[in-house]
């Protein structure tokens, strides 16, 4: 098996279609600090050479669907479980919906730590600490 050069291999950025953009960004501007992600624009936040950005949906009525076609979540690296319950501390501190508050997922690897949420417009999003998973 050939090995991919590290410089060229991975995300370079995602971007998210929401239903309320000004609603996404005050969301994201509280989460994405928390999860170790700078504001990078109005609209934009990123770690490392990753980048994510928002933009308004440009079809109405159309909302996520978890188990459609396309996206079924998007999870992010925590480094600890600490930041996995502060991450929890502040989403219930702004009132974003948590659908599984953390806990232990060892069926995923040993000491698989999670917790699992939506945006605004019901984008599934997850923050794990995965310390005995090797990619």
């Amino acid at each position: 098996m050939s090995r991919v050069d590290p410089g060229i291999a991975g995300l370079n950025h995602l971007c998210l279609s929401v239903p309320d953009l000004a609603a996404a960004k005050a969301f994201y501007d509280a989460a994405m600090p928390a999860m170790g992600w700078r504001t990078a624009g109005p609209t934009a936040y990123a770690a490392g050479n990753y980048e994510i950005y928002l933009q308004q949906s440009q079809v109405d009525g159309a909302g996520f669907i978890r188990h459609g076609v396309g996206l079924q979540h998007l999870a992010f690296n925590a480094p600890s479980r600490q930041a996995v319950d502060a991450l929890h501390a502040l989403l219930l501190q702004i009132g974003a919906r948590v659908t599984d508050a953390p806990a232990e997922y060892p069926h995923y690897s040993d000491g698989y730590y999670a917790v699992f949420f939506q945006d605004p417009g019901g984008i599934a999003l997850e923050f794990c600490h995965t310390p005995n998973m090797s990619l």
